[in-house]
């Protein structure tokens, strides 16, 4: 099953001119002139287009047709930093293609999910180029990579009155046997920095015999958040959480590949305590978490340095829940520290934008998109209830009323934010198809809700 050569060729060459604008946003670089592109290719196609200015970058907005079902599609085209250079083997910002890859800073995370969007969508315009039956707006933003910041406010000032009933939202995954994955939520996140002083300077370690020690008392602060399971020890932690629907609970029982491959994979080899093959799934999908990310302080140098260190800092993450805010999280959070005699302990919010969120998985336009992933890739698509990690879907779900949809490319091998990021040419290939037919989908979807139709 394939597309027309000329349309795989003029995708590279849309792909090929975004990965060349460094549109980094951690550097504040090269987003005005990829907006400037993307907003150029979206009008191209038949777009109404606009931008709006971001703390960082600006957003880009097309618009086009008009009718009772509406799509959101979210993209960004900010990308990560390219370091380390040394590590590519070819220069980041020039898309390559050897060995079936096309290889680029972007070109699967996420500039190569909105290039075979919009040639899906040339595709399906060239076959259907009647007026459109439902509404489309499609939001390419250039923040996503430093957490968005100003993505709910342009949201809440641009589409006060806009509602939506699906959200293709910017990924999905395919797994290493060439399944799609969509994706129907995420988990949110909370991320806070730990820091404790006890004198002015390092000391002589000598003096531990009457002075405590920083780093000891952020290890024990750490200590006294979890068990041995995994479970948060924090009062009123788990308050609020939005259990999962039967449908979800059905799909994350029966996992899409064992814990022995996940295991094999990640070289992960010890368990949280209850953690087994029958229910790692459902963990991954449900169950809030918590992170140690760095313990640092005192001497790490070569050989000893007997000293007693006047500070320390630990940065932890939340992966959070559904109906878990993560600034209450964090109110939790020092309590407890308050609580557990921690009060010189300082902590500092570093992020607290984004909240959980689920979409209903049995969802008619899931299922129909979900058949047509299983045409164009020639294998069952899995429906997974939620990621196990984190984006900012809440304002689409929330605000919109959309249905999330995380339909994609993004293969398990694509090195996504570090050297040699690349997408399979095949399976570019074939989103390019599936868009297509999933725009027509939703032309038809839109014609049985019209007035007068049978189905309406």
């Amino acid at each position: 099953m394939q597309i027309r050569p000329e349309i795989l060729t003029a995708a590279k060459k849309d792909l090929t001119a975004l990965v060349a604008i460094p549109s980094v946003s951690a550097r504040a670089e090269g987003l005005p002139a990829c907006a400037d592109k993307v907003e150029s290719l979206l009008r191209d196609a038949g777009f109404l287009t606009e931008q709006h200015p971001g703390d960082v970058g600006p957003f880009v907005v097309g618009e086009t047709g008009d009718g009772p079902f509406t799509l959101l599609i979210y993209n960004h085209y900010d990308v990560q930093p390219e370091d380390p250079v040394d590590l590519w083997t070819d220069p980041p910002f020039a898309l390559s293609e050897r060995d079936g890859r096309l290889y680029g800073r972007g070109a699967a995370d996420d500039k190569g999910e909105f290039v075979s969007r919009l040639a899906g969508w040339r595709t399906f315009r060239a076959d259907r180029p009647e007026a459109l039956p439902f509404k489309l707006i499609w939001i390419v933003e250039g923040e996503e990579e430093i957490g968005s910041p100003s993505l709910t406010r342009f949201l809440e000032s641009r589409f006060s009155d806009t509602k939506a009933d699906i959200c293709w939202w910017e990924y999905g995954e395919v797994d290493k046997s060439g399944r799609p994955i969509v994706l129907m939520g995420f988990k949110g996140i909370l991320a806070v920095e730990l820091q404790c002083r006890t004198a002015r300077a390092d000391l002589h370690s000598s003096l531990g015999a009457i002075f405590d020690n920083p780093l000891w008392r952020l290890a024990a602060s750490v200590s006294s958040l979890r068990d041995a399971s995994g479970r948060i020890l924090i009062d009123g932690f788990y308050d609020g959480i939005i259990e999962p629907d039967e449908c979800s609970k059905e799909l994350a029982a029966t996992p899409p590949f064992p814990l022995a491959d996940l295991q094999a994979e990640t070289g992960g080899n010890r368990l949280l305590g209850g953690v087994g093959p029958d229910n790692f799934y459902a963990h991954l999908n449900f169950t809030p978490c918590l992170n140690v990310n760095g313990f640092h302080g005192g001497y790490g140098g070569q050989g000893a340095k007997t000293v007693l260190p006047c500070a320390g800092q630990m940065k932890l993450d939340f992966r959070l829940a559904p109906g878990q805010h993560p600034l209450r999280i964090a109110e939790l959070l020092r309590k407890h520290l308050d609580k557990h005699h921690f009060e010189d302990i300082e902590l500092t919010i570093l992020d607290a934008e984004v909240l959980g969120v689920r979409s209903d998985p049995a969802h008619s336009v899931v299922e129909m998109g979900a058949a047509l992933l299983e045409k164009w890739f020639e294998r069952p698509a899995i429906i997974q209830p939620s990621s196990a990690a984190s984006g900012l879907a809440h304002p689409f779900v929330h605000k919109f009323g959309a249905t999330l949809f995380g339909a994609g490319l993004t293969h398990h091998g694509a090195m996504l934010h570090s050297p040699d990021e690349n997408i399979l040419t095949a399976q570019f290939e074939k989103m390019i198809g599936f868009a297509a037919e999933f725009f027509a989908l939703l032309s038809d979807v839109a014609e049985d809700r019209a007035p007068g139709s049978l189905h309406a």
